[in-house]
């Protein structure tokens, strides 16, 4: 078992009856054989040449409104219409984790096995561009490849390349592609608060975006116990939020301003003993596009269906 990361944001789950002195107790030994005191945050436990394997999904749905005409009888009208395109993506990741000290570890990931169920081209031109685009997208990322970045004890990623995530057809700013890059990480960011089940919290985030003006955001969280009742796992919801005003870009409408949002959502199971992620959903939107994520551990898994497998154990 690798003692490795968490992702982004969410935590699945430890023990329906639990107080903080049970779970620390159900914490067990861990890596030099001590517990975990209860008022102490969940932190991962990085060993350089460790290795682990993911299976990853990835759906993009992009969306389309717009007008066409409609003929009845001797009367034309204009009619509003909406198409959406989603296209699948699934791979395997390799982690091996390079070197590992106090302040993190150099993390490599090896992408490949690639597999592809690309969007149905819709009738009409407007639609089928936008299949087009979406499935073109995707296919000049599906390429093996291996990306180098730094994780921290908390599980955030730094230094990620831009290679590591598909680039969508997204109008400026990339939120949805900033969440993305760092959402595909077989990872966890783990709170600095303790694990305390059904505990809540939401923290303000400082927030500046191009073309974007008074934007404010806000980041909520939740401990679970885990799906499966088990005491070794916690699961972590975290929610991101942004509101703001369009002024500028190719988004501003002719007149005024219009309002902008994003989302993006994570609900992780995490191993309390070394903090490895053990699987997570993930989804997020932003105007156009959204994209859902499914992300599972194969090291004590057959990943072959990854669908009957995550569902499964949820």
């Amino acid at each position: 078992m690798i003692r490795r990361s968490r992702s982004l944001a969410n935590i699945i789950v430890a023990a329906l009856i639990v107080s903080a002195v049970a779970l620390a107790a159900a914490l067990g030994a861990r890596a030099a054989g001590q517990s975990a005191a209860p008022d102490q945050s969940l932190q991962v436990i990085l060993a350089s040449g460790a290795t682990s394997e993911f299976r990853i999904q990835l759906t993009v749905t992009a969306h389309l409104d717009g007008e066409q005409t409609e003929t009845i009888g001797a009367k034309t009208y204009v009619a509003p219409f909406a198409r959406d395109a989603k296209s699948v993506l699934s791979w395997r990741a390799q982690i091996r984790v390079i070197s590992a000290g106090a302040d993190g570890a150099e993390i490599e990931e090896t992408l490949q096995n690639f597999s592809a169920t690309p969007a149905e081209i819709p009738a009409g031109p407007e639609s089928a561009r936008m299949a087009e685009s979406l499935n073109d997208a995707l296919a000049a990322w599906s390429q093996d490849r291996t990306v180098r970045y730094r994780e921290t004890p908390s599980g955030a990623t730094l230094g990620v390349p831009a290679e590591a995530a598909p680039a969508l057809d997204e109008q400026s700013p990339a939120v949805l592609g900033a969440w993305l890059l760092r959402a595909l990480r077989p990872a966890a960011v783990l709170p600095t608060r303790p694990v305390l089940l059904n505990d809540r919290w939401q923290d303000a985030r400082s927030v500046s975006l191009p073309n974007w003006s008074g934007a404010n955001g806000w980041e909520s969280g939740q401990w679970l116990a885990a799906a499966s009742g088990s005491k070794l796992m916690v699961r972590l919801d975290d929610v991101q939020q942004i509101s703001a005003t369009v002024a500028a870009g190719a988004e501003k409408p002719p007149e005024g301003a219009a309002d902008a949002s994003f989302r993006g959502e994570s609900l992780c199971t995490i191993a309390l003993e070394d903090g490895r992620l053990v699987g997570a959903t993930r989804s997020a939107a932003r105007t156009r596009l959204a994209v859902e994520i499914e992300i599972e551990n194969c090291d004590d898994t057959v990943c072959d269906d990854l669908h009957s497998e995550l569902r499964g154990r949820r």
